[in-house]
C-alpha cells in the first residue's frame, strides 16, 4: 500500500466513523471498499469511540433505546433533563437484518449490545449487532418430539469462559414443558433437563443482566422474580419480589444503567392506579435485594392501568419512568404510546404518541435501553450485510 492510498484509507476511515448507526447499512452497501472498511475491528472501535464521544457531549437525562413496534425496531432517544420539557424522539430506523427479503421481526431480546430477533413465521433466529452489521442466522427446527416450533419465548445471554473472560453467548427457548438451549460456539440445540413447577407468560419479556435473565414468574397465581444462569444453564429458585403480586396486576421488568447493572420492577396493582417502581441493590441468580424508587396514585395523572406485556425504561439521576404500551383504549387500542412519568416535587405526567399501530396484531411496543457495542460474533458463525 503506497502512502497516498494508506492516507486515503484513513480519511475514509476517519468520514465514516462519523455517521450514523441508523445508516451504517447504507454505507456498507455503497461500494466494496467501504464494505470492507466497515468489517475491520479497528474501524468499528473507532466508530464507537465516536458514538460514546458523541454521547457524553448530550445533556443529561438522554436514554438510547431500541423499540420493537410494528415488527419492525426503531432507535429513539429519551430526554428526561430536570426543568426541561420531557420529549421521546425517533432518531432513525433500524433496517432490518434481511430487508432485501421484507423479513417481519415479531420478537427481539436484547444482551450486551446484541439483539437476537425472532421472524414471525419463525423460520429462522438472527443475532444481530446493529452498530457493526454483523448477523447469524440460527436453525429452528426443534430437537424436542415433545412440541413444535411455533410459541417459542427466547432468551439471550452469555457465559464467561476463561481467564480472559471470553463470552459464550448462548440462547434459550421454552414453551410449556419443553426448554431447549443453543450455543453459538457449537452451533446446535441441545434439550434441557427442566420441570417447572411455574409459568412464564408468552407477553412476558425477559431482561438480561451480567449476562443471565430474570422473568417475573407466577406459580399458582403469586407472582415473583425467577433467573436463568447460562454459565450453568439452569433456573434458580424463586426470589422474592418487594410487593405481593396477583395474576391480573400489571408487573414490568427493566434493566437500569448503561452496563445493565440493575434491575427494576414497575408494579400497578389490579384494582387501583397506585403504582411502585423498585430497583436491586442486590441481585444474583440466587438472591436479591430490593431498595423503593418511587410511588404514585396514577388515578388523578391517567385514569390507565399499564399492561404486563408492556416496558419501560427508567432515569434515577431524573427521577422518571417512562412506560412503553398501546393507548389508553383497551378495548381497541390503535396508536403506541409513551408515558412519561416524573417523581418527586417536581412531578409531572405527559404522553407521547408514537404513531399508529399498523400491523393489525396483538403486541405491545418493547423498549430496552440501547448502548453500541463492538462485541464480535464469532466469524466463522457469523453472515455480515451487505457486499461481501
Amino acid at each position: 500500500m503506497t502512502m497516498m492510498s494508506k492516507l486515503s484509507t484513513e480519511l475514509v476511515e476517519e468520514i465514516l466513523s462519523r455517521v450514523p448507526m441508523t445508516s451504517m447499512r447504507s454505507v456498507r452497501c455503497t461500494c466494496r471498499n467501504w464494505n470492507t472498511i466497515c468489517k475491520n475491528i479497528t474501524f468499528t472501535n473507532k466508530h464507537l469511540a465516536q458514538r460514546t464521544a458523541a454521547a457524553a457531549s448530550t445533556s443529561k437525562g438522554e436514554i438510547l433505546t431500541v423499540v420493537m413496534m410494528n415488527c419492525s425496531l426503531h432507535l429513539m432517544r429519551v430526554k428526561l433533563q430536570r426543568g426541561l420539557d420531557p420529549t421521546v424522539n425517533t432518531t432513525g430506523k433500524l433496517i432490518s437484518v434481511d430487508d432485501s427479503y421484507q423479513v417481519v421481526v415479531s420478537r427481539v431480546c436484547h444482551c450486551d449490545g446484541l439483539l437476537l430477533c425472532t421472524t414471525e413465521a419463525y423460520s429462522w433466529l438472527a443475532l444481530w449487532n446493529p452498530f457493526t452489521g454483523q448477523t447469524h442466522r440460527i436453525c429452528v427446527e426443534p430437537v424436542s418430539v415433545r412440541h413444535r416450533k411455533l410459541w417459542y419465548s427466547h432468551a439471550l445471554g452469555y457465559e464467561e469462559v476463561g481467564k480472559s473472560c471470553h463470552r459464550v453467548y448462548k440462547i434459550l427457548r421454552f414453551a410449556g414443558l419443553v426448554h431447549e438451549i443453543y450455543a453459538l460456539n457449537s452451533g446446535s440445540w441441545r434439550v434441557l433437563d427442566v420441570s417447572p413447577d411455574w409459568y412464564i407468560d408468552y407477553d412476558n419479556h425477559g431482561v438480561s443482566l451480567k449476562g443471565n435473565t430474570y422473568w417475573y414468574a407466577r406459580a399458582a397465581g403469586v407472582g415473583f422474580l425467577l433467573c436463568f444462569d447460562f454459565t450453568r444453564e439452569r433456573f434458580g429458585p424463586r426470589l422474592p419480589l418487594p410487593f405481593e403480586s396477583f395474576s391480573d396486576d400489571a408487573v414490568i421488568m427493566s434493566s437500569v444503567g448503561e452496563g445493565e447493572d440493575k434491575l427494576a420492577v414497575l408494579f400497578q396493582h389490579r384494582e387501583t392506579f397506585e403504582m411502585e417502581v423498585w430497583v436491586t441493590t442486590k441481585v444474583e441468580p440466587n438472591a436479591v435485594s430490593w431498595s423503593m424508587f418511587s410511588a404514585v396514585d396514577m388515578a388523578p395523572l391517567s385514569g390507565f392501568r399499564f399492561s404486563t406485556g408492556g416496558s419501560f425504561v427508567i432515569d434515577e439521576e431524573n427521577a422518571a419512568v417512562v412506560v412503553f404500551d398501546e393507548d389508553k383504549n383497551v378495548e381497541k387500542p390503535t396508536r403506541n404510546t409513551a408515558y412519561i412519568v416524573g417523581f418527586g416535587e417536581s412531578s409531572y405526567f405527559g404522553e407521547v404518541d408514537l404513531g399508529k399501530i399498523t400491523t393489525g396484531k396483538e403486541g405491545f411496543p418493547h423498549a430496552c435501553s440501547y448502548v453500541p457495542s463492538s462485541v464480535q460474533i464469532k466469524p466463522n458463525f457469523m453472515r455480515t450485510n451487505g457486499i461481501d
